[in-house]
């Protein structure tokens, strides 16, 4: 199930960047665009909606004023470019704060937040899972060496396939765990993790640099597959702000 969102903010070059990150993530559906705290009462008033982003700073009515009027209010991330209001933001229950211009990874660990309770509130409990893996959460256990190690989603950097084991980059050490690639790949966030190749899974918010053939990772270069370019290219792009010279 898709988490709906609805961005309000006057300023249109910052709307547009949050909806390319938006639209980058299969997770979440952009309903709606405001350019202001009225319009979005408007909206409000006759669409449900699952996560607002909102500018403080705005003309007639701001944003925090605006959220004192909502009786059911979605659920918010605050957008603005002043770090003052942070801690009044965090009084009305928001989700996260994100001061501009807003980072993808920030904006990723401020939606992840949301699409987790959501998943909790929606989903039913999941089956066991294989004996190499176990997932809960925004970490997953991963047994090596007899022990089943923790692991959050976010310390992963690379997962190598090799035959039937595989080798799990994280942050701060390797796990070479007993399981095959496709089945450690249908266990992951798809918009936390993408493969890249027959061997390599990585982790999203870890990428370097990025050409058409390489992500770099780790100070490496990782090789992507030629069936894997197309969908490797489909999540980049989106993500990228600026053009070649």
């Amino acid at each position: 199930m898709k988490v709906k969102c609805i961005l309000v903010d006057d300023e249109p070059l910052a709307r547009r960047v949050l909806e390319k990150y938006i639209q980058s993530l299969p997770s979440l559906e952009l309903v709606a665009q405001c350019g202001s705290a009225l319009e979005a009462a408007s909206f409000l008033h006759q669409n449900k909606v699952d996560l607002m982003f909102l500018d403080i700073k705005m003309p007639e009515l701001s944003g925090l004023d605006f959220l004192k009027t909502l009786s059911d209010p979605p659920a918010v991330i605050i957008t603005t470019a002043y770090s003052e209001y942070a801690l009044e933001g965090y009084e009305y229950s928001v989700v996260d704060y994100l001061l501009k211009p807003v980072a993808f990874d920030r904006f990723l660990k401020a939606v992840n937040k949301v699409i987790d309770k959501k998943s909790k509130e929606s989903v039913q409990p999941e089956k066991p899972q294989p004996s190499g893996l176990e997932k809960l959460d925004d970490f997953i256990f991963l047994k090596a060496d007899k022990v089943n190690h923790k692991i959050s989603y976010s310390d992963i950097q690379v997962i190598e396939g090799c035959g039937n084991y595989i080798k799990v980059y994280t942050v701060n050490k390797i796990l070479i765990v007993s399981e095959r690639m496709t089945n450690i790949e249908q266990q992951l966030p798809a918009h936390l993790f993408c493969r890249i190749h027959k061997s390599y899974i990585i982790g999203l918010h870890h990428i370097q640099e990025a050409v058409e053939t390489k992500i770099k990772i780790r100070e490496k270069w990782l090789p992507i597959g030629n069936m894997f370019k197309l969908k490797v290219k489909e999540l980049i792009e989106p993500l990228t702000i600026g053009k070649r010279g």
